[in-house]
């Protein structure tokens, strides 16, 4: 029996060419749009014959996609014999994840399965999860790299660009992740992680929006009680409260959940960890998951009942 004969008859998530799914290798914008790998093409822009190399490939990335929704999906056989893949019990995924959280999980596995939802889909999360808190944050530390050099400041500045450098830079790592199915747990997991740096940050930057605003129009004036009361609140909690969760916190928990290296229930479990309460994970991505569901039952979408492997 030959080697890829040997990989086929091992692959767990493998469906026969009769069943409602064609076979893998036929699927080719599951193969690009999800496991991320490109086909060679011929003149007319159809794919060409698949190599055994390229088969092989795209074989181990399907495994270990599978590998990573082991927790949550299983293969059975129907009555006709036929091999079907379905989410687990869902009295096991409540179990394991909370009514709110298995619902979400089954939303995160049937859009980074189908190749026509997962721009869609994280569109949606960065719209409802990421793009408002960060657009906060970035106004904010904008202001403040203008401001603290004039006052005397310049160092505190340095730290805030420094910090926000990186945020930046952590924020292009997720949005780059490929395959195109890591993709969408990296920015699920950098929404997660947003949510937890906002209930760190508000306290420093709702204020800050409010006293700023008053002062606005004299923040030049140095007779100014208002401009001179404004910059030592700024000296006493910008870097209690902004700094410090900038410059490493937020960094080390992006790297946590923006992981792709666990199955599923290790990625949830760290995420609630991490942040210290799974209301936090929910109320991260409930947001972006309600908004994906309305616009794509409103352009033509539907998710299907069946696991889309």
């Amino acid at each position: 029996m030959s080697e890829m004969k040997l990989i086929m008859e091992g692959w767990r998530g493998y469906l026969e060419e009769e069943m409602v799914y064609p076979p893998l290798f036929e699927r080719h914008a599951y193969i690009t749009g999800v496991l991320g790998i490109a086909l060679p093409l011929d003149e007319s822009g159809a794919p060409q014959p698949l190599t055994e190399a390229l088969k092989q490939q795209i074989l181990q990335e399907q495994l270990l996609f599978e590998g990573f929704w082991d927790d949550v999906v299983q293969v059975a056989k129907t009555k006709a014999g036929e091999m079907k893949a379905t989410f687990v019990d869902a009295v096991d995924g409540v179990r394991q994840f909370g009514k709110d959280g298995w619902n979400i999980i089954q939303q995160l596995y049937r859009v980074a399965t189908n190749e026509n939802l997962i721009s869609h889909f994280l569109g949606a999360i960065w719209r409802k999860g990421i793009t408002p808190i960060m657009n906060k944050i970035r106004d904010v530390a904008t202001q403040l790299q203008q401001l603290l050099p004039q006052w005397g400041m310049s160092s505190l500045a340095a730290i805030i660009t420094k910090g926000f450098q990186i945020l930046e830079k952590l924020v292009k790592s997720a949005n780059d992740m490929s395959p195109p199915w890591k993709q969408v747990i990296a920015i699920s997991g950098l929404a997660v992680a947003f949510r937890w740096l906002w209930g760190k940050v508000k306290d420093f930057v709702d204020p800050y929006m409010e006293q700023f605003e008053k002062i606005k129009d004299v923040i030049n004036d140095p007779q100014s009680t208002a401009v001179e009361e404004f910059k030592n609140w700024l000296k006493d909690n910008v870097q209690e409260k902004l700094t410090n969760y900038l410059g490493s916190q937020f960094p080390n928990m992006v790297k946590k959940l923006t992981s792709v290296a666990s199955g599923v229930g290790p990625w949830w479990d760290a995420a609630v960890k991490a942040v210290g309460a799974v209301q936090i994970v929910i109320d991260a991505l409930s947001g972006g998951t309600a908004r994906f569901k309305r616009r794509t039952s409103s352009t033509g979408f539907q998710l299907r009942n069946e696991l889309n492997l």
